[in-house]
């Protein structure tokens, strides 16, 4: 998400809080169970400022980036506010999770689609491959619905809500007040929601390319050709976010901003202060950094 000035801010919300990211500059908040706010901010490793500006590059060090560090976020939101049960999230655990909820993400809707689609019996390249993505879309669009039924996953999304309302004043030189914010949208082009989608769409005219393959193909083509698919999706949701206000930008960015009706919701007060907290640790750890 970018934000006013050279960087762009980015985020994502964790159990009772925010991670904000500019450059390579990184900080969370949380509401602690007293209600107190706490922060902390940190430093991205150096040396890959060059590769994240090289197109579809940028893309699949951004995904791996973005798991990594919300991995290291949820760690330290969970010590946060429990600080003295700290045995189911060590770093160590949480990327062990992380690790699996990967696999099974890759088997179940990068591969399993295909091998659906292949079992069915559906032929031709185009109709097997239109058949896969929307089985896909399927897969995507009800394991969401599913998750926002949970009373704690609405609060995460709330949050969600929080982060790009904030960033949305942040960029529109706002006060970060809460009611300046709630004059916003809770959805924001560049959200990671949407980048699950164009992944999603993007796949199937890559997956074109590729015909309808024999199993080994099938399932080594889903696995290996993960990486080019999501910088393709990357390129696409930067492209979007880069031009809001185009015809072409309101295009690609409208089923993303759809799906963020699921993953969003609107928070209150306290949920947009703890985002405002995010915000501006961020803000204050990239210009010192300068």
């Amino acid at each position: 998400m970018s934000g006013t000035g050279p960087e762009p801010i980015g985020g994502q919300a964790l159990i009772e809080g925010v991670m904000m990211r500019r450059g390579s500059r990184w900080a969370a908040a949380v509401r602690q169970p007293d209600g107190t706010i706490v922060t902390t901010s940190h430093r991205l490793p150096a040396g890959l400022e060059g590769p994240r500006r090289v197109p579809l590059v940028r893309g699949v060090l951004a995904l791996g980036e973005s798991v990594g560090l919300g991995t290291r976020a949820m760690a330290w939101a969970a010590r946060a506010r429990e600080p003295e049960d700290t045995g189911g999230y060590s770093k160590v655990g949480v990327a062990l999770s992380t690790v699996v909820a990967a696999v099974l993400a890759v088997g179940v809707f990068g591969v399993g689609p295909g091998i659906a689609a292949k079992a069915a019996g559906i032929e031709g390249r185009f109709v097997f491959n239109l058949v896969e993505g929307l089985i896909r879309l399927s897969l995507l669009l009800g394991y969401l619905w599913a998750l926002s039924r949970a009373p704690a996953v609405r609060r995460v999304f709330a949050y969600h809500g929080a982060e790009h309302m904030t960033i949305h004043a942040y960029e529109h030189g706002e006060p970060l007040e809460p009611e300046r914010i709630r004059t916003f949208d809770r959805r924001h082009p560049r959200c990671g929601t949407s980048f699950l989608l164009i992944v999603a769409v993007v796949s199937i005219a890559v997956h074109v390319a590729i015909g309808t393959p024999d199993w080994p193909v099938l399932i080594a083509s889903r696995i290996i050709g993960l990486p080019l698919v999501a910088a393709l999706a990357y390129e696409a949701v930067r492209a979007a976010g880069r031009h809001q206000g185009s015809t072409l930008g309101r295009i690609v960015a409208a089923p993303g901003a759809w799906l963020q009706s699921i993953t969003t919701r609107e928070p209150d007060d306290d949920q947009i202060e703890v985002a405002v907290a995010a915000l501006r640790a961020t803000v204050d750890a990239a210009a010192a950094a300068h």
